[in-house]
């Protein structure tokens, strides 16, 4: 087709030399009367040039094309990540970002059934879980200070619902490097969260597995969902801000856990 001949073309330029038509012809395994017919419509459009009258080379239309790498997003990312982290501990793990006063998450369960996307109306309160309590202690002061202000709902008689309480369980957040909750949102159930940073060092979402209480469950958990962080990250960030992550990533070191609340 005309269009695969001159891609053909084009492409033959991307090795950074000039050509005359013959070696052109030959390079492209095109006839010669071909491409010298889509040769004079590339020059007429600026794409190619030919500045001595004997060679040809890209021109300046073509070598001022904008190329433009698209990162992929957190929101695109997620459910690879949850999915990796379920399948790997065999468990339910999610990643959740703040949504107002609610986490926003994305789920995946163990098995084949398919996890959840980016957007959907799924939401979790930010004082009574694990992946919430990591985005209140790594996130805004003045997110905490709103939450703290009004009347927190009680799901189970673990949840913490006053401010002195929640702000000691946010510092031990921050100390520790990851969140527990044990009983706080449905009795029986217990996770474990970190957060995900930005290269600025800034909480853009956190990490969560559903655990059993008791310390190796919480050992066992953390290192995971730490990687899973880093990786992330470096998944999220420019090429050219790479090493500052690494550079990030070489002086953390992985928490000693805490034990779920008794």
């Amino acid at each position: 087709t005309v269009t695969s001949k001159l891609a053909a073309i084009l492409v033959a330029f991307t090795n950074g030399r000039d050509y005359t038509l013959s070696e052109l012809a030959m390079q492209t395994n095109l006839a010669v009367s071909t491409v010298h017919r889509l040769l004079s419509d590339l020059v007429r459009t600026s794409l190619i040039e030919r500045p001595d009258g004997c060679t040809y080379r890209p021109g300046p239309t073509l070598r001022q094309l904008p190329y433009v790498v698209k990162l992929p997003t957190l929101r695109e990312r997620a459910p690879f990540v949850v999915e990796d982290l379920a399948a790997s501990l065999h468990t339910t793990a999610r990643l959740g970002i703040v949504d107002g006063l609610e986490v926003a998450y994305v789920e995946k369960k163990p098995g084949p059934e398919p996890g959840t996307l980016f957007p959907n109306p799924a939401r979790l309160p930010l004082h009574a879980t694990a992946v919430g309590k990591v985005l209140l202690a790594f996130g805004s002061r003045s997110l905490v200070r709103v939450l703290g202000g009004g009347d927190l709902p009680r799901y189970t008689p673990r949840t913490v619902v006053g401010p002195i309480a929640l702000e000691g369980e946010l510092q031990r957040t921050r100390a520790h490097g990851f969140a527990l909750a044990n009983g706080e949102l449905h009795v029986g159930s217990g996770s474990v969260a970190v957060p995900v940073f930005d290269v600025d060092g800034r909480s853009i979402a956190a990490i969560e597995v559903e655990v059993a209480p008791g310390r190796a469950a919480v050992e066992f958990a953390v290192p995971a969902l730490l990687m899973a962080a880093r990786c992330l990250r470096r998944e999220i960030t420019p090429a050219g801000h790479l090493g500052r992550v690494d550079e990030r990533d070489d002086r953390t070191e992985v928490p000693a856990p805490l034990r779920l609340h008794a």
